[in-house]
Protein backbone atom coordinates (compact mmCIF):
# COMPACT_ATOMS: atom_id res chain seq x y z
CA UNK A 1 0.00 0.00 0.00
CA UNK A 2 1.33 3.42 -1.36
CA UNK A 3 1.04 6.76 1.40
CA UNK A 4 -2.02 9.09 0.09
CA UNK A 5 -1.61 10.98 -2.83
CA UNK A 6 0.26 13.99 -3.00
CA UNK A 7 2.22 13.69 -0.39
CA UNK A 8 5.48 13.11 -2.11
CA UNK A 9 8.06 15.68 -3.17
CA UNK A 10 9.77 19.03 -1.50
CA UNK A 11 12.50 16.76 -0.44
CA UNK A 12 15.40 14.89 -2.32
CA UNK A 13 13.60 11.41 -0.73
CA UNK A 14 10.32 13.04 -2.04
CA UNK A 15 8.97 13.31 1.82
CA UNK A 16 7.43 16.39 1.59
CA UNK A 17 7.10 16.80 5.33
CA UNK A 18 11.23 16.34 5.53
CA UNK A 19 13.07 19.42 6.54
CA UNK A 20 15.38 17.88 8.00
CA UNK A 21 17.87 19.86 10.89
CA UNK A 22 21.18 19.11 10.28
CA UNK A 23 22.27 16.76 13.71
CA UNK A 24 18.82 16.87 14.89
CA UNK A 25 17.86 13.56 16.18
CA UNK A 26 14.91 11.90 17.96
CA UNK A 27 14.01 13.06 21.28
CA UNK A 28 15.80 10.79 23.88
CA UNK A 29 17.72 8.63 20.81
CA UNK A 30 20.84 7.78 22.64
CA UNK A 31 19.59 6.66 26.04
CA UNK A 32 16.71 4.35 24.24
CA UNK A 33 19.68 3.34 22.01
CA UNK A 34 21.87 2.13 25.11
CA UNK A 35 18.86 0.79 26.92
CA UNK A 36 17.88 -1.35 23.34
CA UNK A 37 21.15 -2.77 23.29
CA UNK A 38 20.82 -3.68 26.59
CA UNK A 39 17.64 -5.18 26.65
CA UNK A 40 18.21 -6.97 22.82
CA UNK A 41 17.81 -10.95 22.60
CA UNK A 42 20.90 -12.98 23.53
CA UNK A 43 20.41 -14.47 20.44
CA UNK A 44 21.10 -11.10 18.43
CA UNK A 45 24.45 -10.56 20.24
CA UNK A 46 25.19 -13.90 19.30
CA UNK A 47 24.74 -13.56 15.45
CA UNK A 48 27.97 -12.27 14.41
CA UNK A 49 29.38 -15.51 15.71
CA UNK A 50 26.64 -17.50 14.13
CA UNK A 51 27.56 -19.60 10.69
CA UNK A 52 27.15 -16.68 7.40
CA UNK A 53 24.99 -19.05 5.87
CA UNK A 54 22.10 -16.64 4.99
CA UNK A 55 20.36 -15.99 1.76
CA UNK A 56 18.84 -12.31 0.49
CA UNK A 57 15.76 -14.69 0.16
CA UNK A 58 15.65 -15.28 3.62
CA UNK A 59 15.56 -11.87 4.44
CA UNK A 60 13.32 -10.94 2.16
CA UNK A 61 10.91 -13.67 3.74
CA UNK A 62 10.70 -11.49 6.89
CA UNK A 63 9.48 -8.08 7.60
CA UNK A 64 12.35 -7.09 10.15
CA UNK A 65 16.28 -7.50 10.06
CA UNK A 66 18.82 -7.55 12.04
CA UNK A 67 21.94 -5.17 10.97
CA UNK A 68 25.23 -6.30 12.90
CA UNK A 69 27.77 -3.93 12.58
CA UNK A 70 31.04 -3.74 14.27
CA UNK A 71 33.13 -1.13 16.65
CA UNK A 72 36.38 0.31 16.27
CA UNK A 73 37.86 -2.85 18.21
CA UNK A 74 35.66 -5.27 16.62
CA UNK A 75 32.05 -5.48 18.84
CA UNK A 76 29.21 -6.72 17.25
CA UNK A 77 26.42 -3.78 17.80
CA UNK A 78 22.92 -5.49 16.74
CA UNK A 79 20.36 -3.17 15.58
CA UNK A 80 16.66 -4.36 13.91
CA UNK A 81 15.59 -2.33 11.57
CA UNK A 82 12.90 -2.47 8.12
CA UNK A 83 14.87 -3.41 4.81
CA UNK A 84 13.35 -3.31 1.68
CA UNK A 85 15.19 -5.69 -1.45
CA UNK A 86 15.34 -4.56 -5.07
CA UNK A 87 18.25 -5.75 -7.48
CA UNK A 88 19.87 -7.69 -4.76
CA UNK A 89 20.47 -4.29 -2.67
CA UNK A 90 18.98 -3.89 0.09
CA UNK A 91 17.32 -0.46 1.71
CA UNK A 92 16.95 1.15 4.95
CA UNK A 93 16.62 4.60 6.39
CA UNK A 94 18.14 5.78 9.87
CA UNK A 95 19.13 8.51 11.66
CA UNK A 96 22.16 10.21 10.09
CA UNK A 97 24.08 10.99 13.37
CA UNK A 98 22.86 6.95 14.40
CA UNK A 99 25.58 4.89 16.07
CA UNK A 100 25.06 2.33 13.44
CA UNK A 101 25.73 4.85 10.25
CA UNK A 102 28.63 6.38 12.36
CA UNK A 103 30.00 2.61 12.31
CA UNK A 104 29.05 1.71 9.01
CA UNK A 105 31.09 5.07 7.88
CA UNK A 106 34.50 3.68 9.47
CA UNK A 107 34.08 -0.32 8.55
CA UNK A 108 31.63 -0.95 5.61
CA UNK A 109 30.98 -4.33 6.57
CA UNK A 110 28.26 -5.67 8.16
CA UNK A 111 25.80 -8.68 8.82
CA UNK A 112 22.05 -9.03 8.00
CA UNK A 113 19.61 -11.75 9.14
CA UNK A 114 15.72 -12.07 9.13
CA UNK A 115 14.62 -11.19 12.57
CA UNK A 116 11.42 -10.26 14.72
CA UNK A 117 10.63 -6.76 15.21
CA UNK A 118 12.33 -6.91 18.29
CA UNK A 119 15.61 -8.24 16.62
CA UNK A 120 15.09 -12.16 17.63
CA UNK A 121 17.28 -13.20 14.52
CA UNK A 122 14.93 -16.33 12.58
CA UNK A 123 17.48 -17.55 10.44
CA UNK A 124 21.71 -17.81 9.54
CA UNK A 125 23.02 -14.05 8.86
CA UNK A 126 24.82 -12.91 5.48
CA UNK A 127 28.19 -10.78 5.33
CA UNK A 128 27.05 -7.47 3.13
CA UNK A 129 28.54 -3.96 2.17
CA UNK A 130 26.42 -0.73 3.13
CA UNK A 131 26.99 2.58 1.89
CA UNK A 132 25.51 5.82 2.68
CA UNK A 133 23.27 7.12 -0.13
CA UNK A 134 23.92 10.74 -1.64
CA UNK A 135 20.79 13.29 -1.70
CA UNK A 136 20.07 12.20 -5.86
CA UNK A 137 19.73 8.66 -4.87
CA UNK A 138 17.05 9.01 -1.94
CA UNK A 139 13.91 9.17 -4.02
CA UNK A 140 14.13 5.48 -4.95
CA UNK A 141 14.97 3.86 -1.90
CA UNK A 142 12.41 6.13 -0.47
CA UNK A 143 10.14 4.20 -3.08
CA UNK A 144 11.33 0.78 -2.31
CA UNK A 145 10.90 1.10 1.37
CA UNK A 146 7.29 2.73 1.11
CA UNK A 147 6.40 0.15 -1.63
CA UNK A 148 7.24 -2.81 0.70
CA UNK A 149 5.93 -1.81 4.42
CA UNK A 150 2.67 0.82 3.09
CA UNK A 151 0.97 2.93 5.59
CA UNK A 152 2.10 1.75 8.96
CA UNK A 153 5.34 2.85 7.73
CA UNK A 154 4.63 6.17 5.95
CA UNK A 155 2.55 7.13 8.96
CA UNK A 156 6.01 6.35 11.99
CA UNK A 157 8.37 8.17 9.21
CA UNK A 158 5.52 11.37 8.96
CA UNK A 159 6.22 11.63 12.59
CA UNK A 160 9.96 11.38 12.19
CA UNK A 161 10.05 14.18 9.64
CA UNK A 162 7.68 16.56 11.26
CA UNK A 163 10.06 16.16 14.10
CA UNK A 164 12.74 17.39 11.37
CA UNK A 165 15.26 14.19 12.49
CA UNK A 166 18.20 14.06 10.06
CA UNK A 167 17.37 11.38 8.09
CA UNK A 168 19.69 9.39 5.55
CA UNK A 169 18.93 5.99 3.41
CA UNK A 170 21.65 3.39 3.40
CA UNK A 171 22.38 0.30 0.56
CA UNK A 172 23.40 -2.43 1.65
CA UNK A 173 24.44 -4.64 -1.03
CA UNK A 174 25.29 -8.73 -0.03
CA UNK A 175 29.18 -9.99 -0.66
CA UNK A 176 31.79 -11.56 1.10
CA UNK A 177 34.00 -9.69 3.03
CA UNK A 178 36.75 -11.10 1.32
CA UNK A 179 35.59 -9.32 -1.85
CA UNK A 180 36.54 -5.61 -2.25
CA UNK A 181 33.53 -3.54 -1.57
CA UNK A 182 31.07 -3.96 -4.53
CA UNK A 183 30.79 -0.67 -6.70
CA UNK A 184 27.15 0.84 -6.63
CA UNK A 185 24.71 0.96 -8.71
CA UNK A 186 21.96 4.18 -9.51
CA UNK A 187 19.12 3.40 -7.44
Amino acid sequence: MRPPEGLAGGHPSGRRFARPRPGRRLPAALPLARLAAKLAPAQARAVAAASRSGSLEDVRACKSSLLVTFRRDGTPVPTPAWAAEREDRLYVRSERSSGKVKRLRGDARMLIAPSTGRGRPLGAPLEAFARVLAADEEAGAERVLADRYGFGRWLFELTVDLLRVDMCYLEITPAEWGEEPPASAPV
